[in-house]
């Protein structure tokens, strides 16, 4: 494709300048494919997509096409114990061994729900040597985690679960509601918002999955493995590579931590929900009150493995500093690359953006955020 890149899709009227943002990105060569979706109470104002599938930009990327979204996963994972919550079958203030009595050892008993959620139970990843294959069974990998020591006082302290929330979410929802992970989001969340959103997908799906690209995973490979153990714990047992979700195995596995595929548009037909008080067009997958269980701030400090500061909820960040658009009260998560997902409850915007070129950042990627600022500039907020 040697022609600029082109950018399809719809944008309601006033919002035109948020379509040229897109199209620069995709010509500043710091884009390859790349989805923007922003629904305000219910009504779609902004939904594009364009650019390539492929690295040596030959395919053009395709109106349904999904992306591997990291942990932007992570928040639809947090919605589905949410859902859990608000039908009774768990409590986030409970201990997390009320519901999976093998958690308690080496000093867990008392880890609650919330702790469990909030990053803070000192169980970051394996303790020692992991494979991606071990990773990926999930009930088997779950139960080798339940069987560890904190690594630091839980409560203590927030360091983040980067490749493991998926497993407790996916273990709660296994003795409590019954279903695993997979099923679970697709039942209660996915299908009522008709949201292109999977957590574990089909394999006669994954031809809709442009692969992920990241031009700097040998230069991270071949840099050496972190020394402290919270960090190595967290990010090194296994130590991933990007290039680690374009694999089959990674695509159907169902990781709720970092293994979702979806593009802009599905992801903001859950948080476009939410912004709502939890419906959209006529599907409720969860109640106002239940919405304000789940974003209730639970703890804000320095994370110990992403080394920023976070407002974490029960599974969700809390925007801070204008990370998802001017106002606090938003809500939602971020995927390592550049993907995100929230919810502005104020303005009632679910707003998404999910792309392949992956940057080698966790968030405050400026592609996505340049997207953001422009939509809330043309809605007079910016």
């Amino acid at each position: 494709m040697s022609q600029a890149p082109t950018v399809h899709g719809y944008v309601a009227q006033g919002f035109e300048s948020v379509r040229d943002v897109f199209a620069r990105n995709l010509a500043s060569g710091e884009e390859l494919g790349a989805t923007f979706s922003v629904i305000q109470d219910g009504e779609t104002i902004i939904d594009l997509y364009g650019g390539v599938r492929d690295e040596a930009r030959t395919e053009p990327l395709g109106p349904d096409d999904l992306f591997n979204v990291w942990s932007t996963t992570k928040g639809m994972a947090a919605l589905s114990i949410a859902i859990v919550v608000e039908r009774g079958l768990m409590d986030y203030e409970a201990p997390v061994a009320t519901y999976w009595p093998e958690f308690a050892v080496h000093g867990k008993e008392a880890i609650t729900v919330e702790t469990l959620l909030s990053h803070a139970s000192g169980i970051q990843g394996a303790d020692t040597p992991a494979t991606t294959e071990e990773l990926l069974d999930i009930p088997a990998f779950s139960a080798r985690l339940a069987a560890q020591a904190p690594l630091f006082p839980p409560g203590s302290a927030n360091a983040y679960n980067a490749e493991i929330f998926g497993h407790w979410v996916d273990a709660l929802l296994r003795r409590t509601d019954g279903r695993s992970l997979v099923a679970f989001f697709a039942d209660e969340v996915a299908k009522p918002l008709n949201a292109d959103v999977w957590i574990g997908l089909p394999y006669d799906q994954h031809h809709r999955r442009a692969p992920i690209v990241a031009p700097w995973a040998p230069m991270m490979a071949a840099s050496p493995p972190a020394t402290d153990p919270v960090i190595k714990s967290a990010l090194g047992s296994p130590r991933m590579s990007p290039l680690e979700a374009n694999r089959p195995d990674w695509m159907a596995a169902g990781n709720g931590a970092a293994g979702g595929s979806a593009n802009a548009r599905g992801i903001a037909r859950v948080y476009g929900a939410l912004a709502r008080g939890g419906d959209l067009d006529g599907a409720r997958i969860i109640s106002p009150e239940g919405i304000d269980r789940m974003v209730a701030e639970r703890r804000a400090s320095k994370d110990k493995v992403l080394g920023v500061w976070v407002r974490w909820a029960a599974g969700v960040i809390l925007s801070t500093r204008g990370l998802y658009g001017p106002l606090d009260t938003s809500f939602g998560h971020s995927g390592w690359g550049g993907s995100f997902g929230f919810a502005d409850p104020v303005n009632k915007l679910g707003v998404a953006y999910a792309m392949n070129l992956m940057a080698p950042n966790l968030a405050g990627d400026p592609r996505g955020g340049g997207l953001v600022a422009e939509t809330y500039k043309c809605l007079g907020l910016g």
